[in-house]
């Protein structure tokens, strides 16, 4: 799937940010923006790339068209969601979890939050599942700190075709999820998703 980052901003005033220091060596520094994520028609493998206060189907695809549906993939089975004016039922969509996305048009979608940072983990069951990144960042999974062992395999659905690497010492072909793309694993080994993710002043 192809995403464009739009915007990713500092919610920092210069004030607010001479201020902090000025009182510590400590500061916090949030991160709110926008991400577009192009929606193609039919069946598209999507993800939240930023945490909001609302992270329900209403709350992140307010502007679905009518009939458009999401699967849900959890412990082996599908949970489906259809918009006919609100999503039912209104599952929730947080970051590192994805999704397919059934678009009767082509469409974009604009997700709004803040960044995810600080130590974040992705549990990754055995079997299939379906992952995604929890911050807004395109890069090869291995830069991702993404687990694997030998043999395991992902599986991106992209233009209507799955393009897949597996693991064999290193991805193979090293592969990038793009921002808000989520993808399929498979593992023999359940593991855990872990990154140590800071946005730098």
């Amino acid at each position: 799937m192809r995403t464009k980052t739009l915007l990713l901003a500092a919610a920092l005033s210069a004030a607010g940010i001479a201020a902090s220091l000025a009182q510590s060596n400590v500061y916090s520094l949030n991160v709110v923006g926008y991400v577009n994520v192009p929606i193609n028609t039919g069946f598209n493998l999507i993800a939240n790339p930023l945490n909001t206060t609302n992270n329900t189907l209403n709350g992140l695809f307010p502007n679905a068209g009518f009939g458009d549906a999401v699967y849900v993939f959890t412990a082996g089975a599908f949970t489906s969601s259809t918009f006919l004016g609100s999503w039912t039922p209104n599952l929730q969509l947080d970051p590192g979890t994805g999704a397919f996305y059934s678009s009767g048009a082509p469409t974009t979608n604009t997700f709004v939050g803040e960044v995810m940072q600080g130590a974040l983990s992705t549990p990754v069951p055995s079997g299939f599942s379906i992952k995604a990144s929890q911050v807004p960042q395109s890069a090869p999974l291995a830069t991702l700190n993404f687990p694997a062992n030998f043999g395991d395999a992902v599986y991106f659905y992209r233009g209507g075709v799955y393009v897949s690497s597996t693991f064999l010492g290193s991805w193979t072909p090293d592969l990038s999820p793009g921002v808000g793309e989520s993808f399929w694993v498979s593992t023999a080994t359940a593991g855990t998703w872990t990154r140590n993710f800071t946005v730098q002043p």
